[in-house]
C-alpha cells in the first residue's frame, strides 16, 4: 500500500461529505477576487501611497476616519465590473472555481442585503448585486462559486472593540448579524461550493453554530479553517504560506499575485510577466504535488476592470496547464511530496501513472525517484520536446536521465505509466513497541484563529515488520475513555480506550541527567518556530539555571522557548507533566511530539498535558514553546514524574498484511483538525 492510499483511508473517516470533498479537492486551482471600496483608493490616500499593511485594509492603515472612507461609495460605479470577463479569465487561466469577497473587514457588502444599507446596491451609483451576477455566470459556465466573508466588521456598531491584529472577538450581537448575512448568501444565490471565512476570533460555541448553520442551509458547501476552533471542512494555511509537511486532511494555500497586498494597489511594482508566471506556476505545482488546492488572488481596479498584468499572468499559466491538465486536476499527491531531492509529482486517480514536473534547464540532468517496486512500462512526454532515457537503477533509487531539455517550457512534464498501482518500498519497523516517537505522525493544520495555526497531530502511522494477532494498548489517565480509530490495510475499527488492568510505572530518575537549560524569547504566530532554534550555533539561546517553572506578566502574543539537553544511562519512558497558560509546543530531538492551544479562561487556570516519552540510552534534546495569545500571565512548567499509572487493553489485529500498515487516529468528528492528544498511547505488538 502506498502512503497516499493510507491517507485516503483516513480521509474516508474525516468527512461525511466525501463526495463534496473529492469534487472540491479535485478542482485543484481557484481564482480569488478581492474587490470593494478599497479598490477605489488603490492603496493611496491624500495623494500618498500607504505602504503599511494590505491595501484592502487602507481604512485602518491609511484613512483612520470612517466617514472619509465611506464617502468612497459615491465613486463606486463598478462600470467595468463584468462577471462574464471574470469567469472567462478563470476559464482561460485553468481555474475551476471562483471565490469573491462578499464583505471584507470594512463591512461593505457586494450584494443587496436587508441587514444594512452599506451595500453596493443601496449605497452606490452602481445599483447592482455583484454576488448575484457572478454566481449566475459561474453556474451558467459550469464553474464552482464560493464566497469570502469577513467575520470582523469595522462598520457594524456593535462589533467593538477593534484591535490592531484583525483577530477581534465577536460580540453576541455581531454574531447574530453575521448569521443573518450568511443566511442571505446561502439562500439567494444557488449552490455555494465554498464559504471562505476570514479573521475574527470566535468562541468555540460560535464557530460550531456557524459551521452547522452553513451545512444546514447548503450541506455540500465546504467551510474554510479560518472559521476558527477547527470547525471546518478544510484547513487554510497562513497568507501565502506553503506547508513543508504532508497533510492528512483537505487543505488549501491562499496566495496573492503580489504577496504585499490582496486588494488593488495602483503603485505596485509588477516586474515582468514571465517572472511572475514562473513564480506562481511553481507555487501551483508545489501545492498540487502535496495534495492541496491553490487559491490565487487578483485585485481588480476601482472601476472593476481587471489589471492587464494579472490577466496576462493567469492566461499564460492556463495555456501551460491546458495540454497537461490530466497531471493537475483530480490527481493524488506523490508519496514523496515533501522530501528533498525528489521532483514535484502527482499520481493519476488509479495510481498507475506518475506525472513528473521537471524544471527546464540547459543541458542534460538526472532526475531521481525513490525505490519504486512497479515496472515502468512506458514514458510519455506531455509537455516539451524533451525525452527521458531508459531507467538507470542507482542503489535503492531510480535515476532518469533527461536529454535536451527546453528552457523556454518552464517545466517539462512526463507521464510514467506503471504496470500496477504505485508501490514504494517503505522501511519496516522492527520494534515491537509502537509509540509516538517511532511513528510517522499524521499532520493537519489546527487553529483557533489566524494567529494560532500550528502543525497538529491527529494520529500515528507505523509499518511494523511483523505483529501478532493480539496486541496490547497502553495509555494514561488522560487518554482513558477516549474513542480512537484503529486501521490496517485489512480492517478498520473504532474502539473506546477501556482499561482491563493497570500497572504503576516507576521512573528511574537517577538514570536521567539534565545537562543544560537554554532559554529564548519571541513573538508572532503560535505555530511558527524559528529554524535557527534547532541549530547548535543559534545565538538566540541563553544558558539559564536549571529549573522547570516560569510565571511572568507578559504582553499578548509572547513566546518563551526552553531547550533542555539531557543524557540517559538506559532506555526508559520519561513521563513529564507540562503545564501552560494558553499554548504549548514540544519537540523531541527536533521531531514534533505535542501541541495544544486553548482560549484563556476568566480564572486563568493553566492547562496540563502528561507526556510519556520513550527514549533510548544516550543524549537527547527537548524543546518547548510556551505561548500567550490573549492573557497577560505566561505559565510554563515541565516536571518529571516519579511514577505514572498505566492502563492496558487487549485488541485484535488481522494476521495478514500486504503493506505492514498500522494506524491510530483520534475520533474523526468536528472539530476535525483539533489535535489527537494521544501522547501517552503505545501499542505492544
Amino acid at each position: 500500500m502506498t502512503m497516499r492510499r493510507t491517507i485516503s483511508l483516513l480521509l474516508l473517516g474525516l468527512l461525511s461529505l466525501t463526495n463534496a470533498w473529492a469534487d472540491w479537492q479535485g478542482d485543484k486551482y481557484s481564482l480569488f477576487i478581492h474587490y470593494g471600496l478599497y479598490s477605489i483608493a488603490g492603496g493611496v490616500w491624500n495623494n500618498q501611497p500607504v505602504k503599511s499593511g494590505y491595501s484592502e485594509q487602507i481604512l485602518t492603515f491609511g484613512v483612520g476616519f470612517a466617514d472619509e472612507y465611506e464617502a468612497l461609495t459615491e465613486q463606486f460605479d463598478t462600470r467595468h465590473f463584468s462577471a462574464q470577463d471574470l469567469v472567462q479569465l478563470a476559464l482561460d487561466g485553468g481555474m475551476r472555481s471562483i471565490i469573491i469577497t462578499s464583505k471584507h473587514h470594512d463591512g461593505f457588502c457586494l450584494w443587496r442585503t436587508a441587514t444594512t444599507s452599506y451595500n453596493v446596491y443601496d449605497a452606490t451609483p452602481a445599483r447592482r448585486d455583484l454576488i448575484a451576477e457572478l454566481a449566475s455566470e459561474c453556474h451558467r459556465k459550469g464553474l464552482g462559486f464560493g464566497i469570502y466573508f469577513s467575520l470582523i466588521d469595522w462598520h457594524y456598531p456593535y462589533a467593538m472593540p477593534f484591535t490592531s491584529h484583525n483577530a477581534d472577538p465577536i460580540t453576541p450581537l455581531h454574531h447574530e448579524y453575521n448569521k443573518q448575512q450568511i443566511r442571505e448568501l446561502l439562500t439567494q444565490y444557488g449552490a455555494i461550493d465554498e464559504l471562505w471565512f476570514d479573521m475574527g476570533s470566535m468562541q468555540k460555541e460560535q464557530s460550531e453554530e456557524m459551521y452547522r448553520l452553513v451545512h444546514q442551509l447548503q450541506p455540500h458547501c465546504m467551510v474554510s479553517g479560518r472559521l476558527g476552533n477547527d470547525f471546518s471542512d478544510f484547513s487554510v494555511m497562513a497568507d501565502n504560506e506553503y506547508p513543508d509537511y504532508t497533510m492528512a486532511m483537505p487543505w488549501q494555500t491562499a496566495a496573492s499575485i503580489f504577496p504585499e497586498t490582496w486588494g488593488y494597489r495602483s503603485w505596485q511594482e509588477r516586474g515582468k510577466v514571465q517572472d511572475k508566471v514562473k513564480e506562481k506556476l511553481q507555487a501551483l505545482l508545489r501545492v498540487v504535488s502535496q495534495g492541496g488546492k491553490y487559491l490565487l488572488n487578483i485585485g481588480p481596479m476601482g472601476s472593476g476592470a481587471i489589471v492587464d498584468f494579472e490577466s496576462q499572468v493567469l492566461r499564460q499559466i492556463g495555456a501551460w496547464i491546458e495540454p497537461v491538465k490530466q497531471a493537475i486536476y483530480d490527481t493524488k499527491p506523490a508519496p514523496w511530496a515533501t522530501q528533498e531531492g525528489y521532483p514535484l509529482a502527482t499520481l493519476s486517480p488509479d495510481e498507475r501513472t506518475i506525472y513528473l514536473f521537471i524544471p527546464s534547464t540547459a543541458g542534460s540532468q538526472s532526475v531521481v525517484l525513490p525505490p519504486i517496486q512497479n515496472n515502468i512500462i512506458r514514458i510519455e512526454s506531455l509537455y516539451g520536446g524533451s525525452n527521458l532515457s531508459r531507467l538507470h537503477p542507482r542503489g535503492k533509487e531510480i535515476h532518469l536521465i533527461m536529454q535536451d531539455p527546453e528552457p523556454n517550457n518552464l517545466y517539462n512534464v512526463f507521464a510514467l505509466h506503471l504496470d500496477s498501482p504505485l508501490s514504494i518500498a517503505i522501511p519496516q519497523l522492527k520494534e515491537k513497541n509502537l509509540n509516538p516517537i517511532n511513528a510517522n505522525p499524521l499532520f493537519t493544520h489546527s487553529q483557533i484563529d489566524y494567529y494560532t495555526g500550528f502543525k497538529s497531530i491527529v494520529g500515528y502511522q507505523w509499518h511494523p515488520a511483523h505483529w501478532s494477532k493480539k496486541a496490547t494498548l497502553t495509555f494514561t489517565a488522560q487518554e482513558r475513555g477516549r474513542e480512537i480509530g484503529l486501521l490496517t490495510d485489512q480492517s478498520s475499527t473504532t474502539l473506546t480506550l477501556t482499561p482491563q488492568d493497570s500497572s504503576l510505572y516507576t521512573t528511574p530518575l537517577r538514570a536521567i541527567h539534565w545537562d543544560r537549560l537554554y532559554t529564548a524569547q519571541g513573538r508572532g504566530r503560535f505555530g511558527v518556530i524559528p529554524q535557527e532554534l534547532f541549530q547548535d550555533s543559534c545565538s538566540r539561546w541563553r544558558e539559564s539555571p536549571m529549573h522547570f517553572t516560569l510565571k511572568e506578566r507578559v504582553s499578548q502574543g509572547t513566546a518563551r522557548y526552553l531547550c533542555y539537553t539531557l543524557t540517559l544511562d538506559e532506555d526508559l519512558d520519561l513521563p513529564l507533566a507540562v503545564t501552560f497558560s494558553e499554548g504549548m509546543l514540544c519537540f523531541v530531538d527536533q521531531k514534533p511530539l505535542a501541541g495544544a492551544i486553548y482560549r484563556p479562561t476568566n480564572q486563568e487556570t493553566p492547562h496540563q498535558k502528561i507526556l510519556r516519552i520513550p527514549l533510548k540510552k544516550g543524549k537527547h534534546t527537548l524543546l518547548l514553546k510556551f505561548y500567550n495569545r490573549e492573557s497577560r500571565t505566561l505559565h510554563g512548567s515541565i516536571i518529571p514524574l516519579s511514577t505514572l499509572r498505566l492502563y492496558h487493553q487487549t485488541v485484535q489485529l488481522p494476521t495478514k498484511s500486504t503493506s505492514h500498515l498500522l494506524q491510530i487516529t483520534k475520533k474523526i468528528a468536528p472539530p476535525l483538525a483539533f489535535p489527537a492528544h494521544l501522547y501517552g498511547l503505545s501499542l505492544e505488538i
